[in-house]
């Protein structure tokens, strides 16, 4: 039976951030800042280090009514005459951030019982740093808050070029708010352009979950009222990782942008809602009805680190990502998560359940008596948290998040301390995902970790299918591990297949072969027989939180096939497989 309590108020707020006078005062920014010795804290200053404009919300305040307010638009409250968004106050929405979002059909994904197969219309705010010569101005809003040098008509974007970037080109940040939030309130914007004063191109979708579902801040703390709004809340949340993975899509594909962006070093943060929509679109396994059915709803492999705040992942009786959370075990990307102690609506105990469940590098600093919200004497720790983190998992060098993790404290006006740490070599923009496929037709397997080539199979279901396995090695342009040879193997006949090794004198020896055509570095991975730390084991070893993966040649086929030492033991293998042993280690995926 379950329980009838109500459960603590406000489980989906939008993130009350009160920084405009903060962000003046005490904001915190490391990015040019050294790391500090050991158990030491970081002393932040106090503003960005660049100038910022963002793209086009030009908007037509006199189509208001009485009664009406922009916020309303902008959070999508349905105000008399029905649904309402921020497209219908947009002056020029040709020239703004707007894109469709295509939900699956019902059929395709069940949680879409309302919204299946239609195209919601969905808009978004970009801010970047931008150039000394722009004298474009600023945009107010009714609230009297400011949008920094906004482009205004057919304005193309001025962003400067990024002076610590050898190609120009600036990581870019997507930020999702939370409920009954929007980039434009207040409190957002002043975030936005604060991440972007810090060297980041930012773009945040207006989500506006009122189109969606009605509730609001004063009933959500109704339990009943939950339980009888479940599908219709659930769909809600699962619309937003759409919102974000089709919106980023859109956005990089907007060459006005997009030349200015390095598509390696994207990095998400999430407030509140947003945390548990940055998680979905991870691939987090979401609860996708009352009894406990769970689905997944994207997964967008682009990102390299994750910020939530104030994260919100459900309550024990129905938690957010399925059976205790555990539904976030296939996130890999970094984490970083920042919650209150006095926060009663993403308590530290159910946060922690969260991250600890995660499935690569995590981290969760709790901030001493901090509600779910924001005070003026958490910005250097919350601000400063978020910078050293993205530094450091930004960056291509393991002594970056090795400085990282001598980070206790950051000194502000407020205690915060670290409640969980766990650095992965993988786990870490570092790591190549890579996935196995078998061909129904011929019977050959072939693994790979290059995106376009994965990309290509699985658009050819009937060529190529996904086995279910997959790892987690390193990418070759990182010192981790050693270099992976790839080797295609073929003499017009009976001989088809890729040979990957990391043996320098395997790789020696096939290349050697007339069949063999050498096609260069594949990946890098740990070497069973040479694993890191300088010590020769006396049999195959590989570090904690990976597996063996072992080469097998099936002699009937003419064909290798990699198969990871835990799937191994659960399959029966044909008398024409011959183990070759372990070659190389690759990290656990968990699923």
């Amino acid at each position: 039976m379950f329980p009838v309590a109500s459960p603590p108020a406000l489980p989906f707020r939008g993130l009350s951030f009160r920084v405009i006078a903060v962000l003046a005062t005490a904001a915190a920014s490391i990015i040019g800042a050294s790391v500090a010795a050991a158990s030491a804290g970081i002393v932040p200053a106090v503003t960005g280090r660049f100038a910022v404009a963002c793209s086009n919300v030009e908007q037509d305040f006199s189509r208001l009514r009485a009664g009406e307010s922009a916020p309303d638009y902008w959070e999508g409250n349905p105000l008399a005459d029905g649904p309402h968004y921020v497209t219908d106050l947009l002056l020029s929405p040709a020239n703004a951030l707007t894109y469709q979002v295509v939900v699956p059909t019902v059929a395709q994904l069940d949680v879409f019982e309302r919204q299946g197969g239609k195209q919601l219309p969905y808009a978004a705010i970009a801010c970047y740093p931008t150039t000394t010569a722009n004298t474009r101005a600023d945009y107010v809003l009714p609230s009297g808050v400011k949008v920094p040098k906004m482009q205004r008509g057919a304005e193309a974007p001025l962003i400067a070029a990024n002076p610590g970037s050898g190609d120009s080109k600036w990581p870019l940040m997507v930020l999702s708010h939370g409920l009954a939030g929007s980039p434009l309130g207040d409190d957002y914007i002043q975030v936005i352009v604060r991440m972007a004063a810090e060297g980041y191109v930012v773009f945040a979708p207006f989500h506006a979950d009122a189109r969606y579902s009605r509730i609001k801040l004063d009933t959500i703390n109704d339990y009943f009222y939950v339980l009888s709004k479940y599908a219709e809340i659930a769909e809600m949340q699962a619309i937003r990782p759409l919102g974000l993975k089709q919106g980023l899509d859109y956005f990089l594909g907007k060459p006005e942008y997009a030349t200015a962006i390095d598509s390696d070093q994207i990095v998400g943060f999430g407030a509140s809602l947003g945390g548990m929509a940055m998680m979905l679109v991870q691939g987090a396994t979401m609860t996708a009805s009352w009894g406990g059915a769970e689905r997944v709803i994207v997964r967008d492999n682009r990102y390299k680190a994750v910020v939530g705040y104030v994260p919100f992942s459900g309550y024990s009786f129905q938690p957010m990502f399925g059976d205790s959370n555990q539904g976030v075990k296939r996130v890999r990307v970094p984490y970083l998560g920042i919650g209150g102690t006095a926060d009663v609506v993403a308590p530290i105990s159910r946060t922690s359940q969260m991250i600890e469940a995660l499935g690569g590098s995590k981290y969760f600093v709790s901030i001493d008596g901090m509600p779910h919200g924001f005070r003026v004497e958490d910005a250097p720790e919350v601000f400063g948290w978020t910078f050293a983190f993205l530094k450091a998992h930004l960056s291509r060098n393991q002594s970056d998040r090795e400085a990282f993790n001598n980070i206790d404290n950051i000194p502000g006006g407020s205690d915060d301390r670290v409640v969980v740490r766990k650095t992965l070599a993988w786990g870490s923009r570092d790591e190549l995902e890579v996935v196995e496929f078998v061909s129904p037709s011929t019977g050959k397997y072939f693994m790979t970790g290059r995106p376009d080539e994965i990309a290509l199979l699985d658009s050819l279901p009937g060529a190529w299918q996904r086995t279910g396995q997959r790892f987690a090695t390193f990418r070759t342009d990182t010192v981790l591990g050693e270099p992976m040879c790839r080797i295609y193997a073929s003499n017009g006949n009976t001989l088809n297949t890729h040979f990957y090794g990391i043996s320098a004198a395997d790789c020696a020896l096939v290349r050697g072969q007339s069949w063999a055509r050498d096609e260069g570095i594949a990946m890098r991975a740990y070497d069973a027989f040479n694993p890191p730390g300088g010590i020769l084991p006396p049999v195959p070893y590989c570090p904690k939180d990976t597996d063996k993966v072992i080469r097998f040649f099936n002699k009937t086929t003419v064909n290798h096939r990699y198969i990871s030492e835990p799937l191994v033991a659960r399959m029966s293998l044909t008398a024409a497989w011959q183990s070759e042993g372990p070659m190389f280690c690759a990290a656990k995926y968990g699923d």
